[in-house]
């Protein structure tokens, strides 16, 4: 079968074999045979249904039971010696009365709970182009998109500044929880966000993370106060543990090997982080490396420029962001000389179509 090729339900499903065995999940319908797997999927653009994601990957969202698992997880990673080849995976999408063939799909994550698949991705076996994208992912209406009126409190009142950015990207979740027990001694711009954090967990992070008050504890020589750490625990941001500052604005400190200095202070650093969660950790996401930084006044022109200091993420890779209404970009220097890395996160997947325009060359792209 050739790719876009349209078929009727009964081609589509003969390529699994005679003993197919179908299973339903979120958006799609997976059936198991001898021959093949074949998905068939609903056109639409929801992340929680099973769809294409974007022009080289297919989601498949569960729950499935155990033999979809087995059939799409496989031996994977362990192979041994003898073992039999996956099985292909064909793409289809209900398309117009019949089905429109994708092509194969290659397994690049899967996701599981005990006996249950959770999500699997799949990578698409050719990109797809965009008129077949807005075929099977028709565009959607974004909805109202917050504004950037908090970028003028960014350097007068970076506590208002981000209680307001908070607030706009991450919806609350736990509107009944009770405040956090915060003790006098922590400054007030962390104690402002954790009482931002009782009803918008998120906010601590998805990727590195601010740690729970009650987890808050002071390093060995009870010195500093570490509040923060890296996603594999590589290293950490902590402050002068100093009783009785509330009302302070500390310098945080960046440790690694040895503790590095911020350059911004703890208000708008506690921004600076929540940024680089956001682009981390949104459900729509676009990234390009090594991007020569003769492009970055046209990227730049898209977006507005943060008014900080550069976050160090990482001693040799200062981050600047850039927003726009939704859309919130990484930049940060790469291995390359003249070159940087894009970090791209956005509420809506509309809000990264702005970017498509641009000679890019983007390594994922949601839009």
């Amino acid at each position: 079968m050739d790719l876009l090729d349209q078929v009727d339900m009964d081609t589509a499903l003969s390529l699994a074999g005679p003993d197919g065995t179908e299973f339903p999940v979120s958006g799609a319908m997976v059936t198991l045979g001898s021959s093949s797997t074949v998905i068939i999927a609903d056109p639409g653009d929801d992340p929680a249904a099973s769809g294409v994601w974007n022009d080289q990957e297919f989601c498949l969202v569960g729950p499935a039971p155990a033999p979809v698992v087995s059939r799409l997880a496989g031996p994977m990673p362990f192979t041994t010696v003898g073992t039999p080849p996956q099985q292909l995976v064909h793409l289809f999408f209900r398309l117009d009365g019949g089905c429109l063939y994708l092509g194969t799909g290659q397994v690049s994550m899967c996701e599981t709970h005990e006996d249950e698949l959770i999500r699997c991705h799949l990578r698409i076996s050719q990109p797809l182009s965009r008129e077949i994208l807005d075929r099977v992912r028709p565009p959607a209406i974004p909805p109202p998109l917050p504004a950037l009126d908090w970028l003028d409190d960014v350097r007068t009142n970076p506590g208002q500044a981000l209680e307001r950015f908070l607030t706009s990207w991450y919806p609350a979740t736990n509107i009944q929880a009770p405040a956090a027990d915060i003790p006098g001694s922590v400054p007030r711009a962390l104690a402002d966000f954790h009482r931002l954090a009782a009803q918008r967990p998120a906010i601590l992070g998805s990727h590195n993370r601010i740690e729970p008050i009650s987890e808050v504890r002071t390093d060995s020589r009870a010195e500093r106060l570490i509040f923060a750490v890296e996603c594999q625990g590589c290293w950490t941001w902590s402050i002068p543990w100093e009783p009785g500052a509330a009302d302070t604005d500390p310098t945080v400190w960046f440790e690694e090997s040895h503790p590095v200095p911020e350059q911004e202070p703890l208000s708008r650093f506690l921004l600076q982080f929540s940024l680089w969660e956001a682009a981390q950790g949104a459900v729509y996401q676009a990234s390009c490396h090594e991007l020569p930084r003769k492009h970055l006044p046209a990227f730049e022109r898209c977006l507005q420029r943060v008014p900080l200091r550069p976050f160090l993420l990482a001693p040799d890779a200062p981050t600047h962001f850039l927003v726009a209404p939704g859309l919130v970009a990484a930049v940060v220097p790469s291995l390359s000389d003249g070159k940087v890395d894009i970090e791209i996160g956005a509420q809506h997947r509309s809000t990264l179509q702005q970017l498509n325009q641009l000679s890019i060359p983007w390594r994922h792209f949601d839009g």
